[in-house]
């Protein structure tokens, strides 16, 4: 199957118009990680090895946020950088999973938390990032938190737990450039703090479509953010939580607008290591959703969280609110009537219909009552009790149009440790998570009784929830292997992520070759993969290079390049005979050269761009 996949591809690139089968399979898989994880003897989501987010931009060169631990740490073999005890781990690929750059964020410690990234497509990657340093000057060996390889936050010098320090802050708004992972800028969040009004929850953001970044933050005691911002002196172990909005203007350090303060007491904190809590914004009707759990990581207690005086007393929950005020507009809570801090009802992700206010949910609950409700809706019955995990479609007004679960199980309890995310991709809605015994439609999910997750995607029609698809990928005999994290490509390809503890595409039919993890630590790897029903279109041509009016000569050529054009250039790709991104540019004039000495001989393709052209051109190097 892999030999014939090469075939096609290799046909492929010598066609000026790129084809491919409209049948979605699995085309690469790579893994990265280090040797060792958390001390939990199972998988611990803050503290072990997964993709938690990624990005495409519209090259469909992809950008995933992770986590790496220390010892052996490795991106598909290649040995990378790191700097503590648990790095954040950036990095980019080309369409194909071709490494462009990676990125360790992180220091002495275990203290480096984000888990969203934004793409404004103007060349800026985002990170809202936690990076609590334990760099003390007192401790030579301590190592400070690095951005990159030359950006770092300064180590303090402890007196006591009151005596103010720079060293201290921690909540950062960060922006890398795309083309090769460094660091643009960074805007630390906080003002002076001290070891202890350092704490903060900071981890959810939102881009619009002006490419400003919405966020909401929790701090400490202090004046913060520009001096717009100044909390109490008694929250010195609990937040007060703003919403802040980020003024985008594509070149310079985001500047915040007045923050609004939100009516939270109790907190968010039950989500701010873990990922639990998520936030959407509805730009047409200028309104925020929050989406989380309320369970502490690892524990069995809720955090206390009211909003407007009013608490929540289930542990998943929705929540509405104007984003002019900060006024609540609706709330739902997921009720299985499962006892207090079963651990079993969660929402792990929420997202928008970008061409209407419609809003997506995922999640699971533990059903064994005659009834399951989130608010004044019903769940429909199920055939079975247990782990039951779910899709549902809200409008507006938070009334649900359709709610989709697994049809059934294939054994007597469902999987319980799944966090799957979704993400919509034209008229489907996808959802990715881990399972050994789903039904969905006239797909069965069948894994012998005893055994852990395989990671599943689930492909439901987003006007009705029916199942389209499911497509699993399996791996060896009672090993943990999830999805936690999907985008969709410019060519409606799906781009996925999660962890993996052993081997996985273990099945003769996957059409990958068996991966298996390549340190030996027995903690988790992440794991990147494509499923796609097309070829990469990095390689695609929208028009002729005589309909765009655009030369290239000579040809072959020995050291320079030479392009006109109608119209002036804008950017410039190169690529070689196997699709991987050589090299990249931008143009101004109607006239250019590019230098190619030193390029290996053999065949190139460059994809050039003007305001309304887009061209891909074959030549070859003497």
């Amino acid at each position: 199957m892999i030999q014939l996949k090469n075939k096609l591809w290799g046909l492929l690139l010598m066609l000026p118009i790129v084809s491919f089968s409209q049948t979605y399979q699995w085309q690469w898989a790579k893994q990265a990680g280090g040797l060792t994880g958390s001390a939990d003897p199972g998988f611990s989501y803050p503290f072990d090895e997964s993709i938690r987010d990624i990005a495409v931009d519209n090259n469909n060169n992809t950008y995933y946020l992770a986590t790496m631990r220390e010892q052996g740490q490795n991106l598909n073999g290649v040995t990378v950088t790191n700097y503590g005890l648990s790095d954040l781990f950036l990095f980019s690929t080309d369409c194909q999973g071709n490494l462009r750059w990676s990125r360790a964020i992180g220091g002495s410690g275990n203290g480096e938390n984000a888990w969203h990234i934004e793409l404004d497509n103007n060349g800026g990657l985002y990170i809202m990032a936690t990076l609590y340093s334990a760099a003390d000057t007192n401790d030579p060996s301590s190592i400070p938190i690095h951005f990159d390889d030359t950006h770092t936050i300064p180590p303090y010098t402890f007196v006591d737990l009151n005596t103010v320090d720079p060293g201290y802050k921690s909540a950062y708004l960060l922006k890398y450039k795309t083309s090769d992972g460094t660091l643009d800028w960074k805007k630390s969040l906080q003002g002076n703090v001290n070891y202890l009004t350092r704490l903060c929850d900071v981890q959810m953001m939102y881009m619009d479509s002006s490419k400003n970044i919405h966020a909401i933050i929790g701090l400490s005691a202090g004046t913060h953010l520009d001096d717009l911002i100044t909390v109490p002196s008694t929250f010195t172990s609990s937040f007060q939580y703003y919403l802040v909005k980020f003024n985008y203007n594509g070149v310079n350090i985001m500047t915040p607008s007045t923050p609004i303060l939100l009516p939270i007491t109790g907190g968010l904190n039950a989500g701010k290591i873990d990922g639990k809590v998520n936030m959407v914004y509805d730009e047409s009707l200028n309104r925020y959703y929050l989406a989380g759990k309320r369970m502490f990581p690892g524990n069995t207690s809720l955090e206390d969280f009211s909003y407007g005086n009013v608490p929540f007393t289930k542990d998943a929950y929705l929540l509405a609110f104007d984003g002019s005020n900060g006024t609540e507009l609706w709330r739902k809570e997921l009720n299985s009537n499962t006892p207090q801090g079963s651990m079993d009802d969660e929402i792990h992700s929420i997202i928008k219909d970008p061409v209407s206010s419609d809003i997506y949910i995922s999640g699971r609950y533990f059903g064994q009552g005659p009834t399951i409700t989130f608010g004044s809706y019903t769940f429909p019955p199920s055939s079975y009790q247990g782990q039951t995990p779910f899709v549902m479609k809200l409008n507006a007004d938070g009334a649900v149009q359709w709610t989709k679960m697994a049809d059934g199980i294939t054994s007597s309890n469902g999987y319980p440790f799944v966090k799957g995310k979704i993400a919509l991709n034209g008229n489907e809605v996808a959802f990715a998570k881990g399972s050994w015994n789903d039904v969905w439609g006239s797909y069965s999910m069948v894994r012998a009784n005893g055994d852990l997750a395989d990671p599943l995607l689930v492909r439901l029609n987003k006007n009705t929830g029916t199942v389209i698809a499911a497509e699993d990928i399996q791996s060896n005999f009672q090993v943990q292997d999830e999805f936690t994290a999907i985008a969709v490509d410019k060519d409606g390809n799906y781009i996925l992520g999660g962890l993996f503890h052993n081997q996985l595409f273990t099945s003769p039919n996957d059409g990958v070759n068996t991966m298996t993890v390549n340190v030996a630590g027995g903690k988790s790897q992440s794991f990147f993969t494509k499923y796609a029903k097309s070829a990469c279109s990095a390689l695609s041509v929208e028009e002729t290079a005589a309909q765009a009016g655009i030369q290239v000569y000579q040809n072959p050529v020995q050291d320079i390049l030479n392009i006109k054009s109608k119209e002036p250039l804008v950017s410039y790709e190169l690529y070689g005979a196997t699709g991987q991104l050589v090299k990249q540019g931008n143009f101004t004039l109607t006239q250019e050269q590019l230098v190619v000495s030193s390029l290996q001989t053999g065949i190139y393709y460059i994809k050039l761009k003007t305001k309304s052209s887009t061209v891909t051109e074959k030549f070859i190097k003497k």
